[in-house]
């Protein structure tokens, strides 16, 4: 009734091999793929879509920001390994249904603007806002604009 299947050890290692690096493609994959493309804000979908200054403009703009002035821009790297201050600011970003995950590593462009008399920080990478917050003139009270 039951047959046994005899397999070679040699065969079952590469079969072994191959299923971890399937499985670790996939992995990886996932994570790379969870980088949203828009955010809701007040019931409706904006796009996070910033391949030029209007772009980000009109998200400031729709976030309650309208007057907001570029005061600061600079090319920087979103880290691979966090420490603490890293993954409460990536706990900020998923508040506001951001993720900067994805952008483990990779370079991005910080924005620095001016509001009110306050500093919203603009995150863009890969023509995209991947993170963003505001804060007091004295670096204080970070917190979400979404």
């Amino acid at each position: 009734m039951f047959r046994s299947v005899k397999i070679s050890s040699n065969k079952l290692t590469i079969f072994l091999l191959i299923c971890a690096v399937v499985f670790v493609a996939v992995c990886f994959l996932m994570l790379r793929a969870g980088a949203p493309d828009s955010v809701d804000i007040n019931g409706k979908p904006y796009s996070l879509r910033a391949v030029d200054d209007e772009d980000i403009a009109a998200f400031l703009s729709i976030c309650g920001y309208p007057a907001a002035t570029c005061i600061s821009r600079h090319d920087i790297k979103v880290p691979l390994h966090w420490n603490e201050i890293y993954e409460r600011y990536q706990a900020l970003q998923k508040k506001q249904g951001l993720d900067l995950v994805p952008y483990k590593g990779k370079p991005a462009t910080e924005l620095i603007y001016e509001a009110d008399r306050r500093y919203i920080t603009v995150i863009v990478s890969d023509d995209h806002i991947i993170a963003v917050h505001i804060c007091d003139a004295d670096g204080g009270n970070m917190e979400g604009i979404i």
